[in-house]
């Protein structure tokens, strides 16, 4: 027969136990999620000896504004870390037979090696046609730094252009898009800092 002690003792031990897997599971959670996180925020590129990590948006504008639903899916929607699904009605920013510049803040001096832009060519798989890119240190005085060329992909199907400015340090970034059929439909822009 089991006396109160012996009982007491069983469910101390019972309850340190339960206290040891409830601890484990949490630590365990938050090593996965740190861990995920980090990954998350940092890329290598095969053959690449550079590191990088995705630098935040302080701000985006574009001139002109998007010119379809303007008001509803704007350019912070290049910023917000959700990419929109494939096809037309989804929340893709647009602008019809238009060429934008669209403007974008770091926040502070930033080396930037890749930027990466989430598109949709509608007409054709080239619709894409050039992305020139112009940099600033103070948002006022633009330097043209590069054009790129030769973004093609499958129509009705978001695709990641990816522009490797190897290595240059600035605050401000001006892409200036040029297009070919349809227009621009884009969903995302990141820069990736590098960081070794």
């Amino acid at each position: 027969m089991l006396t109160d002690e012996t009982c007491r003792e069983l469910r101390n031990k019972s309850n340190l136990g339960m206290f040891r897997k409830i601890f484990f599971t949490h630590y365990l959670f938050l090593l996965v999620g740190s861990l995920s996180i980090l990954l998350a925020q940092a890329r290598s590129r095969e053959g690449d000896a550079r590191t990088f990590k995705l630098s935040p948006l302080v701000k985006v504008t574009s001139v002109p504004k998007p010119t379809m639903n303007a008001g509803r899916l704007g350019v912070d929607l290049l910023m917000d870390g959700k990419l929109p699904k494939d096809g037309w009605r989804s929340t893709w920013t647009a602008w019809f037979k238009v060429d934008p510049v669209i403007s974008f803040d770091l926040g502070a001096e930033k080396n930037i090696g890749i930027i990466r832009i989430f598109f949709q060519p509608t007409d054709r798989t080239d619709e894409l046609a050039e992305v020139k890119v112009e940099v600033s240190r103070d948002g006022k005085n633009y330097l043209e730094f590069n054009e790129y060329v030769d973004f093609k992909t499958e129509k009705g199907k978001g695709a990641w252009a990816e522009i490797d400015l190897r290595s240059v340090k600035a605050r401000f970034f001006r892409l200036s898009p040029r297009f070919q059929g349809w227009g621009h439909l884009w969903g995302e822009v990141e820069f990736w800092e590098v960081t070794g």
